[in-house]
C-alpha cells in the first residue's frame, strides 16, 4: 500500500478537543499512515494569533502526547513570514517519502480557496479532505470555480485513485467548535474543561492564557 500523509493547519490557538477529533476522523477515514497538524506562523487571511508559537506548540505536544498517528509540525513557524498551505505541502513532499498527501480543511476554509496563495498549484501536489457541518454548504460560484463537480469523489479511498486533485466532503463529521469558542469561554471564566485536553487546560490555567484566572500551580 502506498504512503500516505495528512497535513491538517490552523491557528490552534488554543488546540481543542474539536481538532483532535477531527485529526482521528481523518486518520480513520483515510487510512493515513500519519497526520501533521501544523500551527500557522502568521495568516493571509484569517484573524491574528493571540499566543506565542510557543505556547501553542506546546499545547499542541500536550494534547497530541498519547496520540499514536498524529504529530505536530512546526514548519511554518520555522519558516516564518505568511503561512501558505502549497508552501507547506511542497516541503512535506520534498522532505519525505510519501506516495500520497491529503490537505485536511473545513467547509469554511474550501468557501474561500478561491483567494488561497497558488490554490491550483496546492490541487496540483495533494487531494482535499473536507470536514463538513450541518450548517455548511459550498457556494455554488466557488464549487464552479475550483471544479468541484469534476473533483469531487464519493468515497474517501477513491481520493487515491489519482495523484492529486481530487476532493471528498466528509459531511457526516458536524462537530461545532471552534477556538473562539473556546476563548470566549476561558475569558468568561466558563467551565472549559469539557472543551480542552486536560493538560491543555492545565497549561492555560497555569499561565493564565486567555485571561483565565483559574490558577492551576
Amino acid at each position: 500500500m502506498s504512503s500516505r500523509l495528512g497535513i491538517f493547519g490552523g491557528m490552534f490557538d488554543p488546540v481543542h478537543k474539536g481538532h483532535v477529533a477531527a485529526a482521528r476522523f481523518a486518520v480513520e477515514s483515510l487510512d493515513l499512515d500519519l497526520l501533521k497538524m501544523v500551527p500557522c506562523h502568521k495568516p493571509n487571511h484569517r484573524e491574528q494569533r493571540q499566543l506565542s508559537a510557543q505556547h501553542r506548540l506546546k499545547m499542541l505536544d500536550l494534547a497530541l502526547h498519547s496520540e499514536n498517528k498524529l504529530a505536530v509540525d512546526d514548519c511554518e513557524i520555522r519558516r516564518g513570514g505568511v503561512s501558505y498551505a502549497v508552501d507547506t505541502v511542497a516541503e512535506m513532499r520534498a522532505g519525505g517519502n510519501w506516495d500520497q498527501i491529503v490537505f485536511v480543511l473545513g467547509f469554511d476554509a474550501l468557501n474561500g480557496l478561491p483567494q488561497w496563495h497558488e490554490w491550483r498549484t496546492l490541487l496540483q501536489a495533494c487531494h482535499l479532505f473536507v470536514l463538513g457541518r450541518q450548517s455548511q454548504s459550498i457556494d455554488a460560484d466557488v464549487a464552479l470555480e475550483i471544479g468541484l463537480e469534476q473533483r469531487r469523489v464519493a468515497r474517501p479511498e477513491q481520493l487515491f485513485g489519482a495523484d492529486a486533485g481530487r476532493i471528498f466532503l466528509a459531511e457526516d463529521f458536524d462537530v461545532e467548535l471552534s477556538s473562539t469558542q473556546v476563548r470566549e469561554v476561558l475569558t468568561k471564566g466558563g467551565e472549559a474543561v469539557p472543551l480542552l485536553n486536560a493538560q491543555v487546560h492545565k497549561y492555560i490555567s497555569h499561565y493564565a492564557l486567555y485571561g483565565c484566572s483559574t490558577g492551576v500551580h
